[in-house]
């Protein structure tokens, strides 16, 4: 089975992602491929050598982007790379794991078994992660075998024309008149993520290549939720989809591949600088990515390195203000972090 794995700009979280893969894969049967969106290159040639096995492929954008990472240019690109994703998952195993470079198993898996079962079940998706967040998943589940639990979810309407009409559309504020009526409500809306998720997950790659059809090359849930309700109404015997008894991944919190959430009232954080530092201080062999594991990164250590940088740009009284922040928007809906 692939093991395909997004990245940006944080190589150490992608030594740490790939350090996991070979801790606790139980078997050989699989191959791991980095879809990587402009990390600069000698940082990826780190990789390589630390990771011979894998093999990277690289965005159409990666070069502008790598470029301006490392001309530090005011300005970066901020497509996503989807086309790659696509490409790669069109050509991958008929199972496929796809994660973000900041995720890490924590536990024992065996893929080949996994994928037995998969095909067996006619699983389309299985989540591996969902941050403890049980809206995520279904709980009444159909039926359970020792790996994970299989759903098919109970939506509200599976016409896709009616789901988008109700929960999607918006224009003349539509959704006032479905919110007065009770037919919008955000958990019935919530509930169509059951079926949906960006990675974390193992996917049947047709049913992936479904999700994404018609894109623009940029993030567009309302219309991968469209396509996975149309994609349900015509597989009516294939609409199951599950997750692990057990969550066996966990992501990071203590930094961004991109500069969102960075500005304060009292001050601000540019991830690209963080990022830059933490990114050099890997390269040089200063800074483990393991460390602390199977929980995130040493966060004392990063604020040694942002104490001892003095980046006017990246201070460590800043950055824990920054990570406060970000781990309090995964809270705010139902989220558990550490």
């Amino acid at each position: 089975m692939d093991i395909l794995i997004k990245s940006f700009n944080r190589p150490y979280y992608l030594d740490r992602c790939i350090e996991s893969i070979k801790k606790f894969a139980q078997n050989q049967d699989f191959k791991i491929t980095i879809l990587d969106d402009g990390t600069p290159q000698k940082y990826l040639d780190k990789i390589q050598q630390k990771h011979s096995e894998i093999t990277i492929l690289k965005s159409a954008l990666y070069d502008e982007k790598s470029n301006a990472i490392i001309n530090k240019s005011a300005t970066i690109n901020h497509e996503i790379p989807i086309d790659l994703w696509v490409n790669a998952a069109k050509n991958s195993t008929n199972y496929f794991v796809l994660i973000e470079d900041d995720f890490w198993f924590t536990a024992p898996f065996n893929l080949k078994n996994i994928r037995l079962h998969l095909k067996s079940d006619n699983i389309q998706m299985l989540k591996l992660f969902w941050l403890g967040n049980s809206n995520l998943i279904e709980s009444n589940y159909t039926s359970k075998n020792d790996l994970y639990s299989i759903y098919s979810p109970n939506l509200y309407t599976n016409n896709p024309i009616l789901f988008h009409l109700i929960f999607i559309f918006n224009r003349f504020k539509s959704r006032k008149f479905f919110e007065f009526f009770g037919i919008y409500t955000e958990s019935r809306l919530i509930d169509y993520y059951k079926i949906y998720a960006t990675s974390g997950a193992i996917f049947k790659r047709k049913y992936f290549l479904k999700l994404w059809k018609n894109h623009t090359n940029k993030t567009d849930e309302g219309l991968q939720l469209f396509n996975a309700v149309k994609y349900m109404r015509k597989q009516k015997k294939a609409n199951y989809f599950g997750f692990y008894n057990t969550e066996i991944m966990k992501t990071g919190f203590l930094s961004s591949a991109t500069n969102q959430n960075k500005t304060y009232k009292d001050g601000a954080i540019d991830l690209f600088v963080f990022n830059e530092i933490i990114n050099e201080t890997w390269f040089n062999d200063e800074f483990d990515a393991m460390d602390n594991f199977p929980d995130d990164l040493n966060s004392n250590k990063i604020e040694s390195i942002l104490e001892n940088k003095n980046h006017l740009l990246a201070q460590a009284v800043q950055w824990k203000k920054w990570v406060q922040k970000f781990k309090d928007q995964y809270r705010s809906f139902g989220c558990e972090i550490d």
